[in-house]
């Protein structure tokens, strides 16, 4: 009888310049009943990857196995270019889709650069960095008491719905000393994650706190639970502070940074409290077409009308895979032409928590232009793609993100 037992294996490739890992997971069924399940995870080396089956549903062992011992051999072979690499980290397993939370998230909306400037002569305001991960709200329940409790601990993404979070993270959040904790942050890959709101605890839990005392009793709790999982978050809570904090982290290539009203609560969805000052803007679209024998792809975003609006090419880096036709991914740009096509855009990773009703053209930051005004029909220059088009090599230059 051939003998059952988990198995583990944690992959890496740099081959023809890329970065990435691939994780596969052999693992008894938790309901019992002698069946097992293949998961698997894979993305950018160093990011947050995302658990998902390899078969759907609980299988027999043999099964499982033949298919975990066929994708291994594939990885690992000439033409797949994975080699071992130690541990990686361990995911919660998967949960059901659209599996809904009742958290919500509060939203950022950017502001102009003046307006920013305006508010950072204002000592009302505190300023974090903002960090480049996957939006992460985490939340901690206990039922009942002493030795006999129960702790459980969920991750969601920025639509409510819960999401696996890797299991050292998870520890970390059920080690915080107190039985109900809700959470905000970047999920940074490699079971780091970076806290920028406690949103709710047992005494206050619809987060009626202001800003700034959640932030301050946030970190008492984190240096109450030390954990390698944590990553600080940058802050300023004076005018002078925030001018420093805004030099450091454009001179050394950091993503942007984040306002929020001191005394303000934590409310979800968008609002004046909250917004963000990034560097270079950002818009989700989805990839259109490929550009026939090269390393770029065409994208495009949804018009008012529901039709498709083309953005043009964006290089994909060597360290990211080439994305397929329809995914949605996520791509920095200094502003986007009325004409089509974005100036000096840099390809950010697929989305997984975002759908094609998100690539809307109203998303994008215009030239001279009113940010919401219409794509089509504007008068702009023409589209040029050597202003707004990496070459190679400098999409080979580029460092992977968090």
């Amino acid at each position: 009888m051939t003998q059952q037992s988990e198995e583990h294996v944690y992959l890496r490739s740099q081959k023809d310049g890329a970065d990435k890992d691939y994780n596969l997971h052999l693992e008894q069924d938790a309901a019992g009943a002698g069946l097992w399940r293949l998961f698997y995870e894979n993305g950018k080396h160093g990011a947050a990857l995302k658990k998902k089956e390899k078969i759907e549903g609980a299988v027999p062992y043999d099964q499982a196995k033949k298919v975990f011992d066929q994708t291994l051999k594939e990885k690992m072979s000439a033409k797949g270019g994975y080699v071992s690499q130690a541990a990686g980290v361990e995911y919660q397993s998967p949960v059901q889709a659209d599996r809904v939370s009742g958290l919500a998230p509060q939203l950022l909306k950017s502001i102009s650069e003046a307006l920013v400037y305006q508010r950072m002569e204002d000592p009302s305001y505190l300023w974090q960095e903002k960090k480049d991960g996957e939006r992460r709200m985490i939340r901690k329940t206990t039922e009942g008491s002493g030795p006999a409790a129960v702790v459980t601990v969920i991750g969601t993404n920025r639509d409510g719905l819960i999401v696996p979070i890797p299991k050292g993270l998870a520890d970390a959040v059920a080690a915080l000393p107190l039985p109900f904790v809700v959470l905000d942050g970047e999920d940074m890959g490699q079971g780091r994650y970076a806290a920028f709101d406690l949103v709710a605890t047992d005494d206050d839990p619809n987060g009626h706190r202001g800003c700034e005392h959640r932030w301050l009793a946030l970190q008492q709790l984190l240096h109450a639970a030390p954990s390698s999982s944590w990553v600080s978050v940058a802050i300023a809570t004076t005018p002078e502070a925030a001018l420093e904090l805004d030099k450091e982290v454009r001179a050394r290539g950091g993503e942007g940074l984040v306002g929020k009203l001191k005394s303000a609560p934590y409310t979800p969805g968008v609002g004046d409290d909250q917004f963000k000052f990034p560097y270079l803007d950002r818009v989700t679209v989805y990839v259109e077409s490929h550009d026939s024998g090269k390393r770029s792809v065409n994208v495009a975003a949804l018009g008012a009308d529901g039709q498709p609006v083309s953005l043009k090419k964006v290089t994909i880096p060597a360290n990211y895979d080439v994305p397929p036709v329809g995914a949605i991914v996520d791509v920095e740009y200094l502003y986007a032409y009325p004409s089509g096509g974005l100036a000096q855009p840099r390809y950010k990773g697929i989305r997984n928590d975002r759908r094609l009703e998100h690539c809307v053209a109203s998303q994008l930051k215009f030239k001279s232009v009113d940010a919401c005004a219409p794509l089509l029909g504007q008068q702009q220059e023409q589209y040029d793609h050597a202003l707004d088009d990496e070459n190679e090599e400098e999409a080979l230059g580029m460092a992977p993100g968090c």
